[in-house]
């Protein structure tokens, strides 16, 4: 398979990159690959399957802000990989920072949440091995280590990194569309349809459900990443989640680490870049 047929989905954990796999392995011209297999080809431990798709597709959360390194890696992933962009199109999810945040603590990971697991692990990595994340963060990294709520705060600093991702691929000119998860799950005709335009395929039907066709890299509970439910409709069930597992505190420490720093191109704050109603936080808080 020719790059030039390949697309990346990219963004934060727990914003919807493993939805939007889903819905796009429903098309009949695209081959999406999820985790379980994606890194693994891109890094050559792995054949890519035959198929005679128009399109292939990565999800690759995990180097969401790495794409046009030399070198790719993520704590926890074995090896490393070789830069493997050509200037492909790109597909980057973008959800309200409150939601995902829960999404991260309501997520199990053993016994512990997926927040607690990854995200001090993943930065304590981070700042070990990269020397500019220090200095680029420092104000984040300060107010995180003052507050009340070191796990939160960690999380809203990884969920900014992750997105200051789309701001520095869209100004370097790269082919990218932002995909708002709200407008997905609350009205996806309408944002299908410019995904499709975006990779110059014609819409499917079979995009809006994605929940009544087979699917591929799914565990043996059918789940797939992220314990995601392949069988579940595209729902808008968990937009605002956020008010049922973030105190006051942690959303001043939110709006706090997303609004420090000018150290890259985000008008304003992060928040209000995506059209995140940071408005309502404040009242929340306020």
């Amino acid at each position: 398979m020719e790059r030039v047929h390949r697309f990346y989905i990219l963004g934060c954990q727990r914003t919807g990159t493993t939805l939007l796999r889903l819905i796009l392995e429903g098309h009949p011209d695209v081959v999406c690959y999820d985790e379980l297999k994606g890194y693994a080809i891109l890094q050559d431990a792995v054949v890519e399957d035959p198929s005679p798709a128009r399109l292939v597709g990565f999800k690759l959360p995990r180097w969401t802000e790495q794409l046009t390194r030399p070198i790719l890696q993520d704590e926890g992933m074995e090896g490393r990989c070789h830069n493997f962009y050509r200037g492909e199109k790109i597909l980057f999810l973008q959800r309200d920072v409150r939601d995902t945040i829960a999404s991260m603590l309501k997520l199990k990971a053993g016994k512990s949440t997926w927040c607690e697991t990854w995200v001090p692990r993943v930065i304590e990595a981070k700042l070990a091995r990269e020397d500019t994340f220090q200095n680029r963060y420092s104000a984040e990294l300060s107010i995180i280590e003052k507050c009340g709520s070191r796990l939160v705060g960690m999380a809203a600093l990884y969920w900014k990194y992750k997105n200051a991702a789309y701001f520095e691929y869209r100004d370097a000119g790269l082919p990218i569309l932002a995909v708002s998860y709200e407008d997905l799950v609350q009205n996806p005709r309408p944002v299908l349809q410019s995904v499709c335009g975006h990779l110059e395929i014609a819409f499917h039907e079979n995009l809006l459900h994605h929940d009544r066709l087979p699917h591929t890299e799914l565990f043996v509970n059918g789940l797939t990443v992220g314990n995601t439910n392949p069988k579940a409709p595209i729902q808008a069930g968990s937009v605002g989640q956020w008010d049922k597992f973030l105190s006051p505190d942690d959303l001043r420490i939110i709006d706090r680490v997303i609004s420090a720093g000018a150290t890259f191109s985000l008008p304003c704050t992060a928040a209000r870049a995506l059209q995140i109603p940071v408005t309502a936080a404040s009242a929340a808080v306020s």
